[in-house]
């Protein structure tokens, strides 16, 4: 009964909020992170498949914790693992670091041992009991050896009953009626649910169909990749 007390406090549910369905997902996350060996998860799905959210929440949860992203560079990885040696680092956009430093990554993932070669500087450092949570949209961009190392979990897309109801509830403070209209037409134009919570922090709560309309219209006419072609000059080429 301790146990299950511990697995699913108040905390967890509350880190979890801003996750819409998943809810095994989420069981299997709290159980990964209460597990006392090391475990490495990998979230994959399209954009906007609640991936990162994954990650955030599991930092919440987390004191001993840090995020990256494919943006990073090597180095800075490196340097702030060394200095902050966290027990639970989550690697977002997985697929875009480089294929040297998936390489890299090989033994750290299974042993928490660190030993690489820089230009400017040798990194040689343990982390015991790390826990390595990462997301990716693009598993062919990981390598194979990259790949054994985690634990797969692939997210698929929200289905159209689902993104209604999400809409729903991302969009509280306004008409239920409006928030799935709202996320009709984001699923119309790509389905991004979090275009949904862009569009409906712009209506106010006075607002209706009309105005609705008019931002969602405006936001279509200049989103899309036709008129960034033309603000870069490419039209026409």
């Amino acid at each position: 009964m301790r146990f299950f007390k511990q697995l699913f406090r108040n905390e967890d549910k509350e880190a979890f909020d801003n996750i819409f369905w998943y809810e095994d997902i989420k069981n299997v996350v709290r159980r990964a992170l209460d597990a006392k060996d090391n475990y490495n998860l990998l979230f994959i799905g399209a954009p906007a498949s609640a991936k990162t959210l994954f990650l955030l929440s599991i930092l919440e949860l987390s004191k001993n914790s840090c995020y990256f992203d494919g943006s990073n560079t090597t180095s800075r990885i490196l340097d702030v693992l060394e200095e902050k040696r966290p027990r639970i680092i989550c690697l977002d956009e997985l697929d875009k670091i480089s294929r040297q430093f998936q390489n890299q990554l090989l033994n750290f993932l299974e042993s928490g041992h660190i030993k690489v070669d820089q230009v400017k500087r040798r990194y040689d450092f343990e982390i015991k009991g790390a826990k390595v949570f990462a997301a990716a949209n693009d598993i062919d961009r990981i390598s194979k050896p990259l790949q054994s190392r985690f634990r797969k979990l692939f997210l698929a897309k929200y289905t159209e009953p689902q993104f209604l109801d999400i809409s729903e509830r991302m969009l509280p403070k306004l008409h239920g009626a409006f928030a799935r209209y709202i996320g009709s037409r984001v699923l119309k134009n790509g389905g991004d649910i979090r275009d949904v919570q862009h569009i409906g922090k712009l209506v106010r709560k006075s607002e209706g169909p009309l105005e609705i309309v008019q931002i969602m219209n405006t936001m279509a006419k200049y989103g899309n990749m036709m008129m960034q072609d033309r603000l870069m000059g490419k039209e026409d080429r």
